[in-house]
């Protein structure tokens, strides 16, 4: 039984350890600054995000028309 539960222990644990890449990314992110873009109904957005894995803080400058496709953007230029 012992053999059992160690040799389930040795194929889990490292599986459990590890990270997929659709685990990594950011969560969270904040607006930092927001100014008009050249573009008609557009805006520059700086955007910070927090990597998830490394805890990380990640600025990306973005354009956008909203404050949702600026954080989409900016969390896409999150992952690694």
């Amino acid at each position: 039984m012992k053999k059992l539960l160690f040799g389930v222990a040795a194929i889990a644990v490292p599986f459990m350890l590890a990270t997929s890449p659709a685990m990594a990314g950011c969560s969270a992110c904040a607006v930092q600054t927001k100014v008009p873009a050249p573009e008609a109904g557009k805006f520059i957005y700086k955007v910070t995000c927090i990597d998830d894995q490394s805890g990380d803080e990640v600025t990306s400058t973005v354009t956008a028309a909203n404050d949702d496709e600026a954080f989409k953007l900016g969390k896409e230029k999150c992952v690694p």
